[in-house]
């Protein structure tokens, strides 16, 4: 019982809290994870620790406020720094292939795993099964006879 009331104080202290953020907090956050530090493109600007991205993240507030929409920022600094200032590429042009072709090789690696692993079934020969002989009643009493002139 107590560890309901535990967590149902958690999660309503987190939507409280996300709640009061409101949705200027959560556009800015988004874009910081979409747009890369224009120092070195090595990490978005809400990882990294640069000037550079203190800029980017204080203008990206400021345009929020001015009431740009998410895609005027985004066109914005790609008019500016180019499409590699973007963390994932738009799905246009050419950049369609970084969204299409990791699904396909997956599938097709799939298959082809698939097809493999059935071709080594069926190459793999079923063991013979051996046919048991059935000896006649006269092969027994020779192997008796001869037990008994070996005294066994």
């Amino acid at each position: 019982m107590t560890r309901t009331l535990i967590a149902l104080s958690v999660v309503s202290l987190m939507a409280g809290v996300l709640w009061a953020q409101g949705p200027k907090d959560a556009l800015q956050r988004e874009l910081e994870y979409e747009i890369m530090a224009p120092c070195c493109y090595g990490s978005p600007v809400g990882d990294h620790d640069s000037d550079a991205a203190k800029q980017v993240k204080a203008q990206i507030g400021q345009l929020i406020t001015e009431g740009k929409s998410r895609e005027e920022i985004m066109d914005m600094y790609v008019a500016i720094y180019g499409e590699r200032i973007l963390a994932s590429p738009r799905a246009q042009g050419f950049n369609i292939m970084a969204y299409v072709m990791p699904p396909l090789f997956l599938l097709l690696g799939g298959l082809l795993l698939v097809y493999a692993i059935n071709q080594m079934k069926n190459s793999v020969p079923a063991p013979a099964l051996t046919k048991r002989k059935s000896y006649s009643d006269e092969v027994f009493q020779k192997i008796e006879k001869e037990m008994q002139e070996l005294n066994i």
